[in-house]
């Protein structure tokens, strides 16, 4: 296999170029001395590992109202000021989850 003339940081700067250049992809391949095949990988690989990347954080509910909403299978919940809009087709479930918090 050869060797490519980037590393994985090159590479990832090269990826993150090519979301704001304003010409083809034929252009961008051109300038960087690269292929479109070599964009498309690396790409690819890029976008996986972030996919991956899963992160959560902590919520912490005190004042809250639940509602159910109209059967287009929502669950609105308002914090504070704030409404949280959530699809889901097991309603029901999800305000049991939230009680029992």
């Amino acid at each position: 296999m050869k060797k490519s003339m980037f590393s994985i940081q090159q590479w990832e700067e090269i990826v993150n170029q090519y979301q704001y250049f304003n010409g083809t992809i034929n252009q961008f391949c051109q300038t960087k001395g690269i292929t479109k095949a070599q964009l498309y990988y690396y790409r690819k690989k890029f976008n996986n590992q972030n996919q991956d990347s899963t992160e959560f954080c902590q919520v912490t509910l005190e004042s809250t109202k639940v509602t159910k909403s109209y059967p287009d299978t929502n669950v609105t919940f308002e914090i504070g000021e704030n409404t949280v809009i959530i699809p889901s087709i097991e309603k029901d479930l999800i305000i049991e989850i939230i009680k029992e918090c």
